[in-house]
């Protein structure tokens, strides 16, 4: 094996036990996590509503769909490089909205072309080729409770209508979460927006 080929992170040899949803993120995902203190505002509040979801990821901005493969150095060779093309980017965050009929509570984010456009470059990456197809269009968001119902969305809807955090922060870099046996998800790797 050359070290291009090596893999860089450990991944789930068994996930016969994991549902199937869950089995399409046996590789990982690519992500906007935020700084503090967005971080742990959102963290504190998928605590409190989404107990089951907090348990497996930190607060993040969905990106990419779930990465189809083991990454190896040289994957993550081109995905650094085309990284490196995308200037940092200011991530406005809030208020409050949800997808109704579809439940769920999330944070909106703007600018949302911003976020599309830096999808689909990451998306261009040769990892990606074998990909399963988005199924939604997408949308950025951060994700405060889901998996509940439409009663549970209003409740909290009207909860966090004073609380909800809002603000900005300065998109630095890309993450690359991969789950454990446990469905955890860790950072595995920093993609560094414009080279820094």
């Amino acid at each position: 094996m050359s070290p291009g080929d090596q893999a860089i992170a450990d991944y789930v040899a068994d996930v016969s036990s994991w549902k199937a949803w869950q089995q399409e993120y046996r590789f990982g995902v690519i992500l906007v996590v935020p700084p503090e203190p967005p971080l742990s505002q959102v963290n504190t509040l998928r605590e409190r509503y989404a107990w089951s979801q907090s348990s497996q990821c930190d607060a993040h901005i969905s990106l990419t769909v779930p990465v189809p493969r083991a990454l190896n150095r040289a994957d993550w060779r081109e995905l650094e490089a085309i990284a490196a093309h995308i200037e940092p980017f200011t991530i406005e965050y809030g208020p409050l909205m949800n997808y109704l009929p579809h439940p769920g509570v999330c944070l909106a984010i703007e600018p949302q072309a911003a976020l599309d456009e830096l999808r689909i470059a990451i998306e261009r990456a040769s990892c990606f080729a074998s990909a399963t197809p988005r199924r939604f269009p997408f949308s950025a968001h951060m994700t405060i409770a889901e998996m509940i119902s439409v009663e549970q969305t209003h409740e909290i809807m009207e909860e966090l209508k004073t609380e909800a955090p809002q603000g900005a922060f300065l998109c630095t870099d890309l993450c690359y979460l991969v789950p454990d046996a446990g469905f955890r998800f860790t950072g595995r790797g920093r993609l560094a927006l414009g080279g820094t």
